[in-house]
Formats: C-alpha cells, sequence, structure tokens
C-alpha cells in the first residue's frame, strides 16, 4: 500500500475498533504481515484487538500499527466450549456460538497467533463483522490477563500440583456457588526442606446465595469439602483457615491481601455466575 494521508474520521466511520472482523481485502493485506511461524487456514477470520483509542489515535506516529489476531472457526456446538470457553486459559481461548457474517461458529483462539498491522490498512474498507460487546470485552481481558495473573512461588506450585484433577474436580463440583478463589500466602519465597507453605483460603460466592434458607448448610459443605482438600497436603501446605463468604460482605481491602488463585488447568465450565471486575477481568 502506497504512502497515504491517515483520515481517523474515516475509520470510525467504516466502524473500526475492538473486536472487528477483517473483511477480505484488509484481511489479505495483514496475512502479508503476519509472523512466518502463523500459517493461513482456510476458515481464519482475523480480530482486531487493540483499543477503540488506539485503533482511532489521530496520531499515526503515536500508533503506527493496531493488532489483529487470529481467529479459526469451526462448526458451532456451544455444548463443547470445554475447558478454553471461560477465559482462565492464558494460552487458548474458544468462543463458542458466535455470529459471523450470519453463519454461527465457534472461534479457537491461541495468544501467540497474533501481530500488528499498518492502521492505515482500515481506510480501505469496513469491517466484515464485529463480535458482541461480551466477547469482544472477553478477548481483550482475556489477553491483558496474561501479562497480569497470579503468580506463585515454583515450589509452593509443585507441592499442590499433583493433585490438580482433584481440585478441578472440586471446583466443578461446586461451581454454582463459587464466583472466585482466592489465596494468601505467608510468604512469596521458594521454601525448602521441610518447611511448610501457610495460607488461607477464601471463595467467594454470589451475594443474592446469602438469603437462600439452606445456605449456612451449604456454606458449611463447601467449607468443608475444600478444607479436605488441603488437609492432604499437610505438613507440606498448611491452609487454614477456608472461608466462603458472599461477594457483598467482601471489600477491595480484604481481596488486597489475596492473589486469584488461577492456572491453567484450573477452569470452571459452569458459566452461569460472572466474576466481579475488580478482582478478574471477565465482564
Amino acid at each position: 500500500m502506497g504512502r497515504v494521508k491517515f483520515d481517523p474520521d474515516r475509520v470510525a466511520g467504516l466502524g473500526w475498533g475492538q473486536g472487528a472482523i477483517l473483511d477480505r481485502r484488509v484481511a489479505e493485506s495483514a496475512w502479508e504481515h503476519a509472523p512466518e511461524r502463523v500459517r493461513q487456514g482456510d476458515q481464519d477470520h482475523l480480530l482486531v484487538t487493540s483499543h477503540d483509542c488506539d485503533v482511532l489515535n489521530r496520531s499515526l506516529a503515536k500508533e503506527p500499527l493496531v493488532e489483529v489476531l487470529r481467529a479459526r472457526a469451526l462448526a458451532d456446538h456451544t455444548g463443547q466450549r470445554g475447558p478454553f470457553g471461560s477465559g482462565r486459559n492464558p494460552r487458548a481461548l474458544r468462543l463458542s456460538g458466535v455470529s459471523v457474517q450470519g453463519d454461527d461458529v465457534a472461534l479457537d483462539l491461541a495468544v501467540h497467533d497474533r501481530w500488528g498491522i499498518p492502521r492505515e490498512l482500515l481506510m480501505e474498507e469496513a469491517p466484515a463483522d464485529r463480535l458482541p460487546p461480551g466477547e469482544g470485552r472477553l478477548v481483550a481481558e482475556w489477553l491483558a490477563k496474561r501479562y497480569i495473573r497470579s503468580a506463585f512461588p515454583t515450589e509452593f506450585d509443585r507441592r499442590w500440583s499433583g493433585k490438580s484433577k482433584a481440585w478441578r474436580r472440586l471446583l466443578k463440583r461446586h461451581s454454582p456457588w463459587i464466583q472466585g478463589v482466592y489465596l494468601r500466602l505467608h510468604t512469596l519465597r521458594e521454601l525448602g526442606g521441610d518447611t511448610p507453605y501457610r495460607c488461607h483460603l477464601l471463595l467467594a460466592t454470589p451475594s443474592e446465595v446469602g438469603s437462600l434458607v439452606d445456605w449456612p448448610k451449604t456454606r458449611e459443605a463447601i467449607e468443608r469439602a475444600f478444607a479436605g482438600f488441603w488437609d492432604e497436603l499437610r505438613p507440606t501446605i498448611e491452609c487454614e483457615p477456608v472461608e466462603v463468604v458472599t461477594t457483598d460482605l467482601i471489600t477491595l481491602d480484604d481481596i488486597s491481601r489475596y492473589q486469584r488463585f488461577d492456572a491453567d488447568w484450573v477452569s470452571f465450565d459452569d458459566e452461569t455466575v460472572a466474576t466481579p471486575v475488580v478482582a478478574d477481568f471477565r465482564s
């Protein structure tokens, strides 16, 4: 593409922004800038992941590029979101039940399949389509979370990760109640020998469940189940207490003492409960 004067008003008028799906002509130009390791497939779409303010910035010197992300289209099976449908896996994401140019598809995203293209390309034509706001937000938050997710000592992870399958089963069994899992360690240092990690576990649940008649018994059952999991890791990890608290009783000050307990293998299959924006980036 020859050198042209950039017109942000034209880009805005065409409807470009975060979550936009490139149409054929812009996509062809975008693929010319793709890294060699990313090979184009027949069912690929390209999504704009840059923030709206960067896409429409009036200065091409300040924002010369817009980032695009390859999305592989699959026949839609909404029940097969699997462990990658929640946005908690930092490397893979599946969007299910997305309409792209009239077709219902699932989109598989891999975090490394993205690159920058000249922002002038967006002046050529309008987007082919755009992700629904919720799905576009999820993609942006999934990418951001790769850089800001919690990090725990390697030795702590080594001590408990052998029971990751049991942890995943435990989360799945109680997922209708759990809105967030937070862990507080007494140290972030690598501990050797027989020195145990001491921790507290905080399970956040939707505020509305607190009004249920049988909630006290349910809360106690959840606490026992999670406490039992960590009891099996003694003496290398001593986790107490385990607290189940409704979100209306949790303050930002409370959360500041904890880290979101997330890992590649931790994913809620139940998508009915949203996670608070103050703790995670799922809207």
